[in-house]
């Protein structure tokens, strides 16, 4: 077999592998949420406004007696193709699953460049695809998931650039485009703009960020469209129907006052215990980061003194700053799935801790990470999340 041949084969497998796993995971999806959905329908009808969506839909604004969806529509714009032929009964949920498997093989392409090998590079997509939330979110697949599968998507896509041909312009669109899922990722910038400075003077950064004002634009001009500005997102200034809309009318949607709830959801909280088998069940807010994935301690192991870690953690750390202080944990979850927003940032880390021997160790955080994750990820379809 040619090795061109191979580099194609790997990662199809990995893809009909993944997808199997995750579609028996959740065989039978609620198709609660598909927001992105009637929006596709929306931009495929020459309209940014969602029309015929059931009415105990959220997460909606009402300006001038027309509802929109405020996310940024990268989401919208991937189901183009699906709702141009299936319309609103897309399943949103399956199509969730395949990217997610994408991805997978994204993460095994990306350690690939990075220069992971054997054992430890298939080690490390397991960890990725089933001992992380990414598992459960990408087999929930409704609208919140969904933007957060899709953000990973292009991430990596931006990712694998970098640490391939290294195209400046083509990574800051890859971000670019990833921001249009999950706005918090372009604080991410940090690491590319670092990273390109350092390897090639100022020329390349200003290359990046040209490509990153690309997607930029056509979001401002979106805005633009549909609330006369294109700084106005619709998260402020219109009629924002939320489950949090108490907390938001007393604080804000950003505030300090969120920042104990924000990480006591990510670093301490813990399941429910019950009186019957499994005894334990994850509760709705979320639960702890270092119960979810226990690999995560191979991050403090990360050589720092090299820029590719120390750049990486400072783009996770970025990252998740504006999060802290958002009005929302997630919502109804199984982990925290905002960390999906910077999650390939952080299995830069967790490569660089486990060094290059797999060890006992090492398979026995990776197989509790992946059974916590299995046992999250059936809970949440048992209970309809």
């Amino acid at each position: 077999m040619s090795k061109s041949l191979k580099q194609l084969l790997v990662p199809l497998l990995i893809v009909g592998i993944v997808f199997g796993i995750y579609f028996l995971s959740n065989s039978t999806p609620l198709q609660w949420y598909k927001h992105y959905v009637y929006e596709s329908q929306a931009f495929l009808q020459g309209r940014t406004d969602l029309q015929g969506f059931p009415s105990y839909y959220q997460d909606l604004v009402n300006y001038h007696g027309k509802y929109y969806l405020p996310s940024p529509p990268m989401p919208a714009l991937v189901l183009l193709p699906a709702v141009a032929i299936w319309g609103t009964g897309t399943d949103e949920v399956r199509i969730s699953m395949l990217i997610g498997a994408i991805n997978v093989a994204l993460v095994w392409i990306l350690l690939g460049r990075m220069n992971v090998k054997g054992w430890k590079r298939l080690l490390l997509i397991i960890l990725f695809g089933f001992g992380t939330v990414h598992w459960d979110v990408a087999t929930t697949g409704t609208t919140w998931f969904f933007a957060e599968i899709v953000a990973v998507f292009f991430l990596l896509l931006s990712l694998i650039e970098y640490f391939g041909k290294k195209r400046a312009v083509l990574i800051g669109l890859l971000l670019g485009l990833s921001v249009l899922s999950r706005l918090p990722v372009v604080i991410g910038s940090i690491f590319f703009l670092a990273m390109l400075y350092k390897e090639g003077g100022l020329r390349r950064p200003l290359q990046f960020i040209a490509g990153l004002a690309i997607p930029l634009a056509f979001y401002g001009y979106f805005n633009y469209l549909r609330f006369g500005n294109p700084l106005q997102t619709g998260y402020f200034g219109h009629a924002y129907a939320s489950y949090f809309a108490a907390d938001i009318q007393q604080y804000g949607m950003f505030s300090l006052h969120y920042i104990p709830k924000q990480l006591y959801t990510l670093l301490l909280m813990s399941p429910q215990y019950i009186s019957y088998f499994p005894f334990l069940k994850p509760l709705p807010d979320g639960m702890s980061i270092l119960l979810t994935t226990p690999a995560i301690f191979y991050v403090v192991k990360a050589k720092f003194s090299e820029s590719t870690n120390l750049w990486s953690l400072l783009a996770v750390v970025g990252i998740l700053l504006p999060t802290l202080l958002w009005f929302s944990t997630g919502w109804v979850q199984f982990g925290y799935r905002y960390s999906l927003d910077f999650l390939p940032f952080l299995m830069i880390l967790i490569a660089s801790g486990m060094g290059k021997t797999v060890n006992k160790t090492m398979l026995t955080l990776v197989a509790l990470s992946v059974a916590v994750n299995l046992w999250g990820t059936l809970w949440s379809v048992h209970l309809g999340w």
